[in-house]
């Protein structure tokens, strides 16, 4: 039976494809709902839109680079979950955040990809 959880994943940023293992932290909504009470009691709800985004863990063996440049570039990205056959397309897309290695693990964390709402599927 498949399984639909793990962590290899292919991803392309502008037609250079990376394969790796990691972890992907998928927002797919395009808003976020608060709730609060009024004096009364009652509740009330503020609606804020917010940009879809991919937070990606990985080796920095997969061969990433985030320099001035790439950091600068749109980007299209197609982001396949492998082991759960799951793709995910950000298009008009650009980088957020600032990268870091952990020394001991060669892990890079810090890096999201972030687009509006209307510019990300699932397939």
């Amino acid at each position: 039976m498949p399984s639909n959880t793990g962590g290899r994943f292919t991803v392309d940023l502008n037609g250079r494809r990376y394969k790796g293992r990691g972890k992907a932290t998928i927002s797919p909504a395009a808003a976020t709902r608060e709730n609060g009470a009024n004096m009364d009691g009652s509740m009330f709800s503020n609606v804020k839109p917010k940009l879809v985004s991919l937070e990606l863990t990985f080796d920095r063996g997969v061969g990433l680079t985030w320099d001035e440049g790439d950091m600068l570039e749109d980007l299209n990205v197609t982001f396949v979950e492998t082991d759960a056959k799951r793709t995910h397309l950000f298009t008009d897309a650009a980088f957020s955040g600032e990268p870091s290695i952990d020394s001991e693990s060669g892990e890079v964390s810090g890096l999201k990809i972030e687009t509006a709402g209307s510019n990300y599927q699932v397939n």
